[in-house]
């Protein structure tokens, strides 16, 4: 039987990013993955892998998941206000999911990122997440991101660079699904 909790946490949710939607008054940089199908992912994925880490958690619906899954999980976003939704939602539905302020691209990979010719909708300035958290990229066993379309290979190849041996990257695309890659 699923935790009711998680029945909760999808149906605010898709609450809350509602909201957000009529709140804006320009682009935001947040589009929801299928929550539903993150459910079966990262339950798949749950007896072989421990800790959890979402890169850009926006309103923290997935690293929640993880959280009420089993997993050690952690969200990075940039933005502040979202890391406020994210831990409210966190509270809302007595999970311990963390979440840090900051940006998710490694201080050593920035300058890479930013030379990059495609335009880049991922900001890569901000904070060092991971300092903030006192981890690594490699400390997470699974990492989830759902880029942009065009950002894909270079998220791809920050996890391989920095990840550790055991780490996999869980990718969400609209044509795809979640998927390791």
């Amino acid at each position: 039987m699923q935790d009711p909790r998680i029945e909760q946490l999808l149906r605010r949710g898709d609450e809350i990013w509602r909201e957000y939607c009529d709140a804006q008054e320009r682009f935001h940089r947040v589009i929801p993955a299928d929550h539903a199908l993150a459910v079966e992912a990262l339950t798949e994925h749950r007896a072989r892998k421990h800790s959890f880490l979402e890169l850009g958690a926006a309103t923290g619906v997935i690293t929640i998941l993880a959280d009420l899954l089993g997993y050690d999980a952690w969200g990075i976003e940039i933005e502040p206000d979202l890391v406020q939704t994210a831990e409210g939602l966190a509270r809302e539905v007595d999970s311990g999911a963390n979440f840090v302020e900051g940006s998710f691209v490694p201080m050593p990979y920035r300058d890479e990122v930013e030379l990059l010719d495609a335009e880049i909708l991922t900001p890569t300035e901000g904070d060092d997440a991971y300092a903030e958290m006192g981890r690594t990229l490699a400390d997470f066993d699974l990492v989830y991101a759902y880029p942009w379309p065009g950002e894909e290979d270079w998220q791809i190849e920050m996890v391989r660079r920095f990840g550790g041996p055991q780490t996999e990257l869980l990718m969400y695309t609209l044509r795809d699904g979640f998927e390791i890659v």
